[in-house]
């Protein structure tokens, strides 16, 4: 596959609100519109919308015009209440020159294909997590921080949050760019090896948005020696395989 088709594969899935992150927000009304009273029994976890920018996700008793579902992304749900929704980037792409100046404010060059979803698909806001990080000045950030996170030359560019202390790095040095999967709380001390806190490493960077761009989700995939929960062929809530 070329890079081109990569490229036009990921640009679907980003500009398709129904798949660009792990899971998406559907209004409980309109559910219920839709598919009756007994999806409550399957919409076990809501946002409330509020007045305030940090709508809970563990919200206390609420009126459900107030309530947006969480699905996950492809769900039955999720596509038939996008079904009319602009498919757009969710944040401008970058320019050349906002890249070009980010390179020299790290002091590598960037992936060709990073480079390329940058400037091409959208400065971030869209993946696996908290989505894949944008570049200054107007790319997406992670959970609305006012600062960029720390580039390592051991683990290279933070590419997206994964929650917590918890990071995708891409390699800007190692052949094809690996990308690790790091965890801050195991380096205790400030002089420890970065690398001591990497929990697994998917080979190149190509794999790694081959596997999102397939609809795969990255971390849910990872083996944590955790056991699914089966799954209910009947839930439109729970996207059937791959988004």
């Amino acid at each position: 596959m070329s890079d081109n088709d990569l490229i036009e594969r990921l640009r679907r899935r980003a500009w398709d609100p129904a798949r660009r992150h792990d899971t998406v927000y559907v209004p409980l009304n309109w559910l219920k519109s839709e598919y009756g009273d007994a999806i409550t029994a399957y919409a076990t976890s809501y946002r409330v919308r509020t007045d305030d920018s940090d709508p809970s996700e563990w919200p206390p008793d609420a009126p459900d015009h107030l309530k947006d579902a969480i699905v996950d992304a492809g769900a039955p749900a999720a596509l038939a209440y996008f079904r009319d929704a602009p498919h757009e980037p969710p944040y401008a792409p970058a320019s050349p020159a906002e890249v070009d100046t980010y390179e020299r404010h790290i002091n590598h060059k960037l992936p060709e294909l990073l480079r390329r979803i940058y400037t091409e698909v959208s400065n971030g806001g869209f993946g696996p997590s908290y989505d894949i990080l944008g570049i200054p000045p107007h790319g997406h950030r992670a959970y609305g921080s006012a600062t960029w996170p720390t580039t390592y030359d051991t683990l290279g560019l933070p590419l997206v949050a994964a929650g917590c202390s918890v990071y995708w790095y891409v390699s800007l040095t190692e052949p094809g760019n690996p990308v690790h999967l790091w965890d801050a709380d195991a380096c205790d001390d400030p002089d420890d090896d970065p690398a001591q806190g990497i929990h697994l490493t998917i080979p190149t960077l190509r794999d790694w948005l081959n596997r999102w761009a397939d609809g795969h989700d990255l971390y849910a995939d990872l083996d944590l020696d955790q056991h699914p929960a089966p799954t209910d062929p009947a839930n439109p809530l729970i996207a059937p395989g791959p988004r």
